[in-house]
């Protein structure tokens, strides 16, 4: 038995499109709501970073989710990694930003 990626059904990938729109527009909110100054510490433009690399990584995750949901699910060129690896990456950001917020103090 080789190993790899199960293919993922229509209904599943439709799952995974809403939960990736749902984290596009987190990282829309959190990038419209930073402002980093050259002059700010280190972690600033980290967390500003992180949101702006996740937002973009997560745009591209939806995007081939959403034509790969039009496709036939036998023989898609658009394989469950092309979605699941950049969704990660949205996820892990989301993640990181998410940590963040334990100890941002105003």
């Amino acid at each position: 038995m080789v190993g790899g990626m199960r293919q993922m059904p229509s209904a599943e990938m439709v799952n995974l499109i809403s939960f990736l729109a749902v984290l596009l527009i987190f990282f829309s909110i959190d990038v419209r709501a930073r402002e980093a100054e050259a002059t700010d510490p280190w972690h600033v433009h980290f967390f500003g970073w992180t949101a702006r690399i996740g937002g973009g990584a997560t745009a591209v995750a939806l995007a081939l989710g959403w034509v790969d949901l039009y496709l036939p699910d036998e023989g898609s060129p658009i394989h469950v990694a092309f979605v699941a690896v950049p969704g990660s990456v949205g996820v892990l950001c989301a993640i990181v930003l998410g940590v963040e917020m334990l100890w941002q103090r105003r």
